[in-house]
């Protein structure tokens, strides 16, 4: 799913293109200003910038030459909005390095057309500088493997060892009854790692994405599976959102104290606690949902502050509970947690962003959020079992003939 950060100090306005954006199915993050607008690309490092120029305090102008000066934005797609003349302002912002410029008002249309084309026009570079890097490790392999036969050898050999930390078939299981899991790596090894534990009378569920794919999140999710042991078990922590912080907490001063670079590199992660004998979730996310689908919708307290609740025309009704802005890794690091009471037979689902991020369908697209809330409003009331089987073979449907984006890890849960 593209991260787009939208930096516009008209309350009306920025929650008029919020919506038009995340009903696109963008992630989408906002700011009132400038100066917050920074700091928000700093933490969540967007895809794509949409910015306002006649702001408060550090105007449009300022903003992007800062964002410019950063070297991981050097390249970022940033889009001017402006209510100002457009000739002389067109000609001012692309001098400062804007890849395009839309006068106010516009239409959603056009707004979108722009936003898909450069986000389009920046995944194929990604591709093609992708295919370049690919280039290069064919040749390396070439010339330090003699064996290809080898090489194949040695990573099958890691997935043996990778797949120790994962939890058995059998230990599934045994942790709920009722359940289905889709986990499919991109490569031989995965940077997506599922991972359960009982404490204390309470039944513990994560799926994690780290940063990567192929060997080196995988050697990342081997790192933080182990933290995640230690900061459950050793300090015996049940609460989801003490136990990120402690995952936070102990994977950046692993880093540190080894001098590894980290910049970028973390892990995105759903954690859920589930009290049978209260019928209670609690969940906490950095950076990734959890989704809810009840037999019926009641209140849900404290929790309403961070869910949005999705129907489809028969009525069925989807509960989003969203994760904080902040990966596992960062060094400043805020996260909440939120309960809710279940009936038996409800749904939970977690996972990884690799399902939402795949290309395919007609027009060679993400499969994107909104299209996944739609799946599963359309399977509430299937066997969880049948729901996975409709889960994998979507997932093959829209990929068709495109090859496969990311890691996938998907678990649905019947309570």
């Amino acid at each position: 799913m593209s991260k787009v950060l939208l930096i516009e100090d008209d309350n009306q306005m920025r929650e008029s293109i919020y919506e038009i954006l995340e009903h696109r199915g963008y992630d989408v993050t906002s700011s009132e200003n400038g100066r917050a607008g920074i700091e928000e690309a700093k933490k969540v490092v967007p895809d794509l910038i949409i910015c306002d120029i006649m702001m408060p305090g550090i105007d449009g102008w300022q903003t992007i030459d800062i964002i410019r000066g950063i070297e991981k934005f050097e390249n970022t797609p940033f889009i001017f909005l402006s209510a100002a003349p457009l000739v002389p302002n067109f000609r001012i912002g692309m001098n400062r390095g804007a890849d395009d410029f839309i006068a106010k008002p516009f239409q959603s249309c056009e707004l979108l057309d722009v936003i898909d084309r450069l986000l389009s026009k920046r995944i194929k570079l990604t591709q093609a500088n992708n295919e370049r890097m690919n280039d290069a490790l064919n040749l390396f392999k070439k010339e330090t493997v003699n064996n290809e036969k080898d090489y194949q050898e040695s990573l099958n050999r890691a997935k043996i060892v990778q797949n120790g930390i994962l939890p058995t078939v059998e230990k599934m299981k045994d942790m709920f009854q009722e359940h289905f899991l889709y986990y499919n790596p991109l490569q031989t090894i995965s940077g997506d790692f599922y991972w359960t534990k009982e404490i204390n009378g309470l039944k513990l569920i994560a799926v994690a994405d780290c940063t990567g794919h192929g060997v080196p999140a995988a050697l990342l999710s081997m790192a933080c599976a182990t933290v995640m042991n230690v900061a459950c078990e050793m300090f015996e922590i049940t609460s989801p959102a003490k136990a990120l912080r402690k995952i936070n907490e102990l994977v950046v001063e692993f880093m540190r104290e080894n001098y590894l670079e980290h910049d970028g590199d973390g892990m995105d992660i759903s954690f859920c606690s589930i009290n049978q004998k209260d019928k209670t979730v609690t969940y906490s996310g950095a950076k990734r949902p959890l989704y809810f689908l009840p037999k019926h919708i009641k209140s849900f307290g404290d929790a309403e502050q961070n869910m949005r609740i999705h129907e489809n025309g028969g009525g069925n009704k989807l509960v989003e509970f969203r994760g904080s802005s902040f990966s596992i890794g960062s060094n400043q690091f805020e996260i909440e947690e939120y309960s809710f009471s279940y009936e038996p037979g409800d749904n939970l689902y977690l996972l990884s962003d690799g399902y939402v991020s795949q290309f395919g369908g007609e027009h060679s697209k993400k499969f994107n959020s909104k299209n996944l809330k739609q799946l599963l409003l359309s399977i509430k009331g299937l066997d969880i079992e049948e729901q996975g089987v409709i889960v994998r073979n979507s997932f093959d449907l829209w990929k068709g003939e495109e090859e496969q984006t990311d890691d996938v890890t998907f678990i649905g849960i019947t309570l």
